[in-house]
C-alpha cells in the first residue's frame, strides 16, 4: 500500500478570509501595505504577499503611513489602537471564531470570572 502525505492542507475559514483580504488590500488601499505580524502560520502563503508588496510589520513605530492588517490570530485591542493613532489605516483579519471566544472572556472577565485557555503559549491566539 503506498501512502501520500499532501504538501498543504486546506485553510479554516478564518485563515482562508484572512487571506483573501489581504489578497485584494493592494487594489483597495492606497501607500504601502503591511501585515501586523505575520498575517497567518504558513510560510509558502507568507511569500506570496511580499510577492505582492505587503510587508510584514513587527513592531509598532511612533508615525506609520499606508495601511496594516491585523492577521487572523488577533492582536490585543491596545495594538489595534495604538496602530491607528500613528496613522495607519488598520483593516482587521481577525478570525471571527477568535472574536467570539476573546468576547467571551472579556464578558466572564468583567464578572470577576476566570478562564483557562489552552494552546501554544506562543502562539498570538492564546496570548
Amino acid at each position: 500500500m503506498n501512502i501520500t502525505v499532501a504538501k498543504t492542507a486546506g485553510f479554516c475559514m478564518g485563515v482562508r478570509r484572512a487571506v483573501e483580504m489581504a489578497l485584494d488590500s493592494p487594489a483597495k488601499y492606497e501607500g504601502p501595505i503591511s501585515t501586523y505580524g505575520p498575517l497567518i502560520h504558513n510560510p509558502h502563503v507568507l511569500n506570496i504577499l511580499e510577492e505582492k508588496g505587503i510587508s510584514i510589520l513587527n513592531q509598532i513605530p511612533a508615525k506609520g503611513a499606508g495601511t496594516v492588517i491585523i492577521r487572523a490570530h488577533g492582536v490585543p485591542p491596545s495594538a489595534k489602537e495604538k496602530l491607528r493613532n500613528t496613522g495607519f489605516k488598520v483593516i482587521d483579519a481577525t478570525c471571527p471564531r477568535v472574536i467570539k471566544v476573546q468576547t467571551i472572556i472579556r464578558k466572564h472577565a468583567a464578572r470577576g470570572w476566570a478562564s483557562i485557555i489552552i494552546g501554544d503559549r506562543d502562539h498570538p491566539e492564546v496570548m
